[in-house]
């Protein structure tokens, strides 16, 4: 008897979690993502007390590292610490404490499925469930509804767990990214790692990044390096945002709004990549957070995400946005010599054009790669110097505007700046972009120089 009244426990507890994670299917609109099968926050079961001396010493680093993060305006959401909170309760062996924890979080987040993925989770380790694969929430022989995303789910705790780590939380609070050379006149600056989850804006501190804010990140269903119209996948890129669409002229699906960028840019053209219409943007009302990979090649965050990044975004400073497969990360104290090597190469050019060599002038530029293939570089090369030999001086001013370096390309950066142009039968002022990009014998050459 009693061994029955056990096994009618363990299959009314197996019917509550099915109810719980259709309940929160019933406010689903997600996509079918990209596979992940390695989830990082542990097994959820009464069998989990052998794995908490394994973790316990990372919990512990990781509440020591507080201090690292001592950005001022940085915080982190409470939806996320939340949810974070609750893994980490489990982990600890701790059920009944993280029981009352998720329902306190499912009654002040009733949209967050993975919330009720935790519960539903908890419920089957207190029933002695103690599968390996607990942290879907289901046994084996019980089949999730339509479309639940149970994968996207779990990798989206991966994700939120990772980036409290202490090697994560080392990186992002005591590293800079690479591709933050010059902000120029931006005063901040996205930087999105999409194969960790994560948007992170910087502030522009006197010409210094400063890490202001980071928010949990969903980007295409099939990733990223976006080739082709409708890939589902998120470009890899140096962006910028050129508007922004307000939530009541949008679908449901937008969510608090969007800002769009400028993809395809120069070089996506170049490289032939088609496609449009790639936002940033927020979540479906009856959603608060999407998994990793969702979208149909946007890059989203949550509402409560969105509604606070905007204060970050000028549409009319052309906020830049860098779109990474992954961030490299480079300690602050190597960072002005990480910078100075690029400002140095623009700094030759201009002195080059000034000096009236004009050969030295010319060799800075790709002759089979001028404009990205779209130029007669031969022509042009006999027009620079009929005009230079014209001139008995030439000065030239280079104010950045922004200068980053190119994820996804192959040691290439880009540069934005306002030129003023003097010469003894000229003068002028104009708004520049260059693509520079190391050949194959090491030398750094522009590829692409237009007004803008």
């Amino acid at each position: 008897m009693k061994s029955l009244i056990a096994l009618t426990a363990k299959a009314l507890i197996a019917i509550i979690c099915v109810v719980i994670l259709v309940a929160a299917w019933t406010n689903y609109s997600g996509v079918a993502t990209q596979p992940q099968v390695n989830v990082v926050t542990g097994t959820i079961s009464t069998r989990a007390t052998s794995d908490i001396d394994a973790v316990q010493p990372e919990i512990e680093e990781l509440n020591s590292m507080s201090a690292i993060a001592s950005h001022a305006e940085l915080n982190e959401s409470a939806y996320e610490a939340e949810l974070l909170a609750i893994v980490q309760t489990v982990q600890a062996g701790q059920l009944k404490n993280a029981l009352q924890l998720v329902e306190e979080h499912l009654s002040r987040y009733p949209k967050s499925r993975v919330g009720s993925l935790l519960k539903a989770d908890i419920l089957a380790a207190k029933a002695g469930d103690t599968l390996p694969h607990t942290i879907t929430g289901l046994r084996q022989d019980v089949t999730p509804a339509e479309g639940f995303d149970i994968k996207g789910l779990r990798a989206q705790i991966k994700n939120r767990w990772l980036h409290r780590q202490p090697s994560y939380v080392q990186n992002a609070h005591t590293k800079l990214p690479s591709n933050l050379i010059n902000f120029g006149n931006s005063k901040h600056a996205l930087v999105a790692d999409m194969q960790n989850a994560r948007l992170y804006v910087y502030k522009n501190n006197n010409g210094m990044p400063l890490l202001v804010a980071d928010y949990y990140l969903t980007v295409g269903s099939q990733g990223w390096g976006k080739e082709v119209e409708g890939d589902l996948r998120t470009p890899i890129g140096v962006y910028v945002v050129n508007r922004f669409i307000a939530p009541e002229t949008l679908p449901d699906l937008y969510g608090s709004g969007a800002f769009p960028i400028n993809y395809p840019n120069i070089i996506d053209r170049a490289k032939k990549r088609t496609g449009y219409g790639i936002w940033l943007h927020g979540t479906p009302s009856d959603t608060y957070a999407r998994s990793p990979w969702a979208s149909e090649g946007c890059f989203v965050v949550s509402n409560q995400d969105f509604e606070h990044i905007q204060q970050f975004i000028s549409v009319e400073e052309r906020t830049p946005v860098i779109l990474a497969e992954k961030i490299e990360w480079i300690p602050q104290d190597q960072f002005v010599e990480h910078q100075q090597r690029y400002l140095d190469l623009v700094e030759s050019w201009r002195k080059a054009w000034e000096s009236l060599d004009t050969q030295a002038y010319l060799n800075f530029y790709a002759d089979q790669q001028l404009n990205v293939d779209s130029s007669d570089y031969a022509a042009w090369m006999t027009r620079k110097r009929t005009v230079n030999a014209n001139k008995t001086f030439i000065r030239v001013g280079v104010k950045l505007t922004g200068l980053y370096l190119y994820p996804g390309e192959q040691e290439t950066f880009v540069v934005s700046f306002e030129q003023e142009y003097e010469s003894n039968n000229y003068s002028g002022t104009s708004h520049k972009q260059q693509y520079w990009q190391k050949d194959a014998a090491g030398q750094w050459q522009i590829i692409y120089d237009a007004d803008t």
